[in-house]
Formats: structure tokens, sequence, C-alpha cells
């Protein structure tokens, strides 16, 4: 807990800051009419896997936190009901949090509606597992470093692939454009 408020409010912060807490940059972001919020989440990803690569090279963090959970359709389900939300409403558990002190209302309901669909799910999830919809079509744990399988990848050279992985991305970001769609910015 001590170091997981300092981070929570620092993470916190920087959404605000980068305008993640703003669902209107969100939805520019999703409509690809402002690509700048794609551009510092892509460079975040790839900072952060370049940063777990790089210490867990120098053993600074034990693999016993990294807990995968296997994919199956429960997981594919929940992901698309909250991709769907996120996409219409423009915001998610985590921006809406941050946004507490910028738009308190809308951030209140949007909490508060992520709490629900929790409960709810928690409710239904017995009747859910009794007819095998959570762990119906069970692809085991799936990885970015065994996601191909047998196949050469950068994914299958374990953390040293994820430091390569972390350049990548973030030279992609770099590389992308702020604003590629120009119809949409005359409207």
């Amino acid at each position: 807990m001590i170091i997981a408020i300092p981070l929570g409010l620092f993470f916190g912060f920087a959404l605000y800051y980068v305008g993640a807490t703003e669902n209107r940059n969100i939805i520019d972001m999703l409509t690809f009419r402002n690509l700048s919020l794609a551009k510092i989440i892509l460079g975040a990803i790839g900072f952060a896997s370049l940063c777990v690569g790089i210490l867990n090279l120098f053993h600074f963090i034990p693999l016993s936190h990294f807990d995968i959970k296997e994919m199956n359709i429960g997981v594919i389900l929940g992901g698309a009901i909250f991709g769907i939300g996120f996409g219409l409403i423009g915001s998610c558990p985590g921006t809406a949090v941050a946004a507490l002190f910028t738009s308190f209302k809308r951030a209140v309901w949007i909490v508060l509606g992520g709490l629900a669909g929790a409960f709810c799910f928690s409710l239904c999830y017995p009747m859910f597992s009794h007819f095998h919809l959570v762990q119906g079509w069970n692809f085991g744990k799936l990885t970015l470093f065994n996601l191909f399988g047998n196949q050469p990848s950068v994914f299958s050279i374990g953390f040293g692939g994820l430091i390569i992985f972390g350049g990548i991305l973030i030279g992609i970001s770099l590389l992308i454009p702020e604003k590629i769609n120009q119809k949409n910015q005359s409207k």
C-alpha cells in the first residue's frame, strides 16, 4: 500500500495531464480525429515493456508477481462489453476515477455503473459457470511470449523480446501523426 497509493496518485495525475480524463479526447482518438492520446498510450506501453524487461534482466522484479489468467469466452465477452462501453461514453473506470476532480458528476456515474456491472456479474457467475459460459472455449494462458507457438518471433525471445518490443512500440508512437483523418477535422 505504501507504494500503491503514490503510484496510483501519479497515474491519475498523468491521465489528467495528458487529457485522458476528458471523454471528448478519448472519442476523438477512437474515431481517428486526434491520435495524440493514442501516441501517448502506445509510448507508455512501450516504455513500461522496456522497463519491465530491463528490470527483469537484472532480477529486480520477481517473476512470481506476474500471474497470467486463462483466456476464455468469459474474458472475451467481458472485454467486448468493456470496449463497447468505453467507445460509447469515452471513459473507463481508471479515467473516470481520475476525472473525479474535474467532472465529478459524470465520473461518479461511470464508477457506479462499473461497480453495478461487477456486482451483477458476481450474482450471475454461478449461472454462467453452470452453463460453461465462463470456461467455454478455454485457450489457456495466452501471453505475448507464447501467442505464436513455435513460430519464431520477438515474443518468443522472452524478456529480451519484451525490451525489443518496448523499443518498437516507442518508435511507432513517435512515427504516428497526431491527426490522420483530415475530413473529420473540417466538420
